[in-house]
């Protein structure tokens, strides 16, 4: 019995595991749960997140729209040298120094007035400004290439030794309430090998601490602020007219100093399915760094840890149900009740994880465990059943006597059995707990369950033994059970039988009262009750 316990758990153990790997490959799945939890509960939609920081500007450079491509190009990187040009001379005339250019654009390999374009970013970085720019992964995702094939077609001398952080990329996914920033991803190089970009807003932050790399940064969730703060913060650009003067102009007074100045085009470069240009969602997402009140807390989202806590409070779930099931009795036989406390204990005690974690400011995701909870305590359950199935839990002895027969001997049993023992008292005066299904099983109840668990629950088994009662499914189901569980001395059994015949030959070994031999057998079973 001890062994095939042990293989029933074993099997018990790789279903959970096989069906937490299903779920983990149904990412999207647990994913939307903790987004609406996170939307719900952690994300602030008050004063905090409409304000964008006063460090923060946005300066919309519009790509000109050009029948030739080549001429295009050559006007923006115009305007773009243009901007360099004025960001150096507001330095020298103003003493304005921004804590960095951060361009939401980024430069393809045309040769097309790079070496100036390249020239104006070495002045600006001369006068300890750091310039940042975005690296495209367009051909990357369009062609499923390699990260070479991809780096081909990029200004590579400006990311390899004059942009500030190198490639950088600005990969977002967007909700209607929230943004996503990837802290890193992950390009295929040759022979399998990866190259790791690191997220623009990431590598910014880091070098706003000194450049202390710390290794728990993650990836970065915050609000879409209202388009109305952050459009007060937008200034347009625009070149000077007489090409003799270098320096240009914005449309409404700019200063510059310590100011995270973004570049981007804000009107070509949307995200379409909610009409806001991409570069407003790359100064919410640096406004969660460099503000002092933080915005939104940061949710967990190393797999390894979304695993790990996967498992302990799965593993929980199993324990509080083992020890509910082993020292709290009477739930021994309510396995449904049994498993919906134990999953409300062990969800209380992953809410109050949640708060530990959510004191460091970070949210916990809770899609993947709460599924894998609800299996082990689903599992559980079954395991439990089957358990009590085999009649070998302990039981709690809710009843004193069980009385099982045919129906069709209703009659006598009621008057001759039910109705003597009811009337019977114990020792101590109390009257006898005994399990009758016409008193016992209500209408609805599930028959079988109820029999079952009522059999688990009581100390003596009287089986009336007639012709017909072994050939009755129920009756045959009620002695086989209690005499598993008389092998085990978890109850006794005190069988009543019409004859001799009548006694299965499976049974004939066990001792019984013949009621053809002895008419008065009601007073032998008080006698052995009173025992």
């Amino acid at each position: 019995m001890k062994l095939l316990t042990i293989k029933r758990l074993a099997i018990y153990l790789i279903t959970y595991f096989i069906l937490l790997i299903l779920l983990l490959l149904l990412t999207s799945f647990w994913r939307q749960m903790d987004t609406a939890l996170y939307k719900s509960v952690y994300m602030d939609t008050g004063s905090a997140a409409s304000r964008l920081s006063e460090h923060i500007a946005v300066v919309h450079i519009e790509k000109p729209l050009l029948d030739s491509k080549n001429e295009s190009l050559r006007q923006f990187r115009k305007r773009l040298i243009a901007f360099l040009k004025t960001v150096e001379a507001h330095q020298i005339a103003n003493k304005e120094t921004p804590a960095a250019l951060i361009f939401d654009i980024s430069f393809s390999s045309d040769t097309i007035q790079l070496k100036e374009l390249r020239n104006a970013i070495e002045k600006v970085k001369a006068n300890r400004i750091d310039v940042y720019a975005i690296y495209s992964l367009r051909h990357y995702y369009n062609t499923d290439s390699t990260f070479q094939s991809n780096d081909y077609y990029q200004a590579r001398v400006l990311y390899d030794s004059v942009l500030t952080g190198g490639r950088l990329h600005a990969a977002f996914v967007t909700d209607n309430k929230f943004i996503y920033y990837p802290s890193d991803l992950f390009l295929r190089i040759s022979f399998g090998d990866t190259i790791k970009i690191e997220s623009l807003v990431k590598r910014v932050a880091l070098n706003i601490h000194s450049n202390k790399t710390t290794p728990g940064f993650k990836n970065i969730v915050t609000p879409i602020g209202p388009i109305e703060a952050i459009e007060e913060q937008t200034y347009t650009f625009m070149e000077p007219e007489d090409s003799s003067i270098t320096a240009g102009s914005f449309d409404s007074p700019l200063d510059m100093h310590k100011k995270f100045i973004l570049i981007g085009d804000l009107k070509n470069d949307v995200e379409k399915n909610i009409a806001t240009p991409r570069t407003y969602f790359l100064a919410w997402a640096l406004n969660e760094k460099i503000v002092e009140e933080k915005i939104a807390k940061q949710p967990v989202d190393n797999l390894a840890i979304i695993i790990g806590q996967t498992l302990f409070f799965s593993l929980l779930t199993v324990l509080v149900f083992a020890l509910l099931f082993k020292y709290v009795k009477p739930m021994q036989t309510k396995p449904k009740t049994l498993t919906l406390l134990s999953f409300l204990i062990s969800l209380v005690f992953f809410g109050i994880y949640g708060v530990l974690i959510f004191v460091y400011n970070e949210v916990i995701p809770i899609g993947l465990t709460l599924m894998g909870m609800a299996i082990a305590a689903l599992l559980a359950w079954r395991f439990a059943y089957k358990f009590l199935v085999t009649g070998i839990a302990e039981g709690s002895q809710k009843y004193d006597v069980f009385i099982s027969y045919s129906h069709g001997n209703s009659d006598w049993v009621r008057k001759n059995v039910y109705e003597p023992l009811n009337a019977f008292r114990k020792p101590d005066g109390e009257k006898l707990s005994i399990f009758f299904d016409v008193k016992s099983i209500g209408i609805g109840e599930a028959f079988t369950s109820k029999y079952m668990w009522a059999i688990v629950d009581s100390r003596i088994f009287i089986p009336i033994i007639s012709e017909e009662y072994y050939g009755k499914n129920h009756c045959r189901n009620e002695i086989d059970l209690a005499y598993k569980r008389s092998v085990e001395k978890l109850i006794r059994m005190m069988p009543i039988v019409f004859s001799y015949d009548c006694v299965p030959d499976i049974y004939t070994h066990i001792n019984f009262v013949d009621i053809s031999v002895n008419p008065g057998f009601i007073e032998i079973i008080k006698d052995e009750l009173s025992k």
